[in-house]
């Protein structure tokens, strides 16, 4: 998207005239909010709206903390990341990306923009909307965040990936935490931050359960576009890091591969993997589970000589996941591992 120069000043002059307040400061790290606790604030006493970054944040560099007068009422979100808890929350939200990631509810009466990584995204509709504060991925920082920045408008950066030995699951956690300090400013928005936090408590009780089942059982993690097209995941990918939280060992390591560049995935090297021998495969791409299932018989049919010549596809050890494994979405990581759980839990009572 060209923004240019003299469309983003006069969309700074509609923003000051609508009054908009936005400051920054930047004072030094906070620590790590505590999981589940939730201050108490006032239902009738207006309180000043403070937003942090957990510390994994902080550890990149993002310390200074969004400091407004009051809760913001026209939040833009521009990653679907926070936008589910932003929702339970009762925050009123003017702008989300389309997404086949998360069903949205049918009364978030969002606008709906292209998403930051497609070539319709128009950020010059977003500032349309008047928020009070935007909500971008971190990749964004130094361009569209510089521009928002520009025009006065308060942005929030959260990251949508795992970070050097933080998982995608502890990110979100952490993130989610954050949102809830911020955003609780009554007893009845404290109370769902209170449930929200505990469903992450609830589901580490039952993953401390089950992965005693799975521990040391090697996996192989397949992204699929297309039968003769694949890329290999580590434990650091989000479905790579779910199935590691269950006690599977993925047989791709990033710091074994650290001539690939250690990135998370990389093009399936198909004569390599034959060594791996690995006790189950799961398949997942852009498709839905009926999507997956096809690919990965087409994929086996164009040639069965190698993929049988692994034990596991051989022997009908291998599972086929839908789009939402390939990316989360903020909370929605708790009822994908939950149902991860289950579908793992099936296949192996067959």
């Amino acid at each position: 998207m060209k923004f240019k120069r003299h469309t983003a000043l006069a969309a700074a002059s509609i923003l000051m005239l609508s009054a908009f307040t936005a400051c920054a400061s930047n004072p030094p790290a906070q620590p790590k909010t505590t999981t589940s606790q939730i201050q108490p604030a006032s239902d009738d006493k207006q309180q000043g709206f403070v937003l942090k970054y957990p510390q994994d944040m902080q550890d990149l560099g993002y310390t200074d903390e969004i400091h407004l007068d009051k809760l913001p009422s026209r939040v833009a979100s521009m990653s679907t990341y926070p936008v589910m808890t932003l929702y339970e929350l009762g925050v009123n939200m003017v702008a989300v990306p389309s997404t086949k990631v998360v069903d949205y509810p049918d009364d978030l009466k969002a606008e709906q923009f292209p998403g930051l990584m497609s070539e319709q995204f128009d950020l010059e509709r977003v500032v349309a909307t008047e928020p009070d504060l935007v909500i971008l991925p971190m990749s964004a920082r130094d361009t569209h965040g510089a521009t928002l920045k520009e025009l006065g408008i308060p942005v929030y950066y959260v990251s949508i990936s795992a970070q050097k030995d933080v998982p995608i699951y502890t990110v979100i956690k952490n993130q989610t935490q954050a949102l809830i300090d911020a955003f609780a400013a009554d007893s009845a928005a404290q109370e769902t931050g209170k449930k929200l936090m505990q469903r992450f408590d609830e589901l580490e009780s039952k993953i401390d359960t089950v992965k005693k089942q799975y521990e040391g059982k090697k996996v192989l993690v397949l992204m699929s576009s297309d039968p003769t097209s694949h890329s290999i995941q580590s434990k650091s990918g989000v479905l790579g890091s779910m199935l590691s939280m269950l006690g599977f060992e993925n047989v791709y390591n990033v710091d074994a591969n650290a001539a690939q560049g250690g990135h998370n995935s990389a093009p399936l090297d198909m004569e390599k993997t034959l060594d791996y021998q690995p006790d189950l495969v799961v398949f997942t791409g852009n498709l839905d589970t009926a999507g997956m299932k096809d690919l990965a018989q087409k994929t086996i049919d164009q040639n069965p000589a190698y993929w049988n010549s692994i034990n596991a596809i051989a022997s009908g050890e291998y599972l086929c996941l839908p789009a939402n494994y390939v990316s989360t979405a903020g909370i929605g990581i708790i009822d994908n591992m939950n149902n991860l759980i289950e579908i793992i839990d099936a296949h192996y009572a067959d």
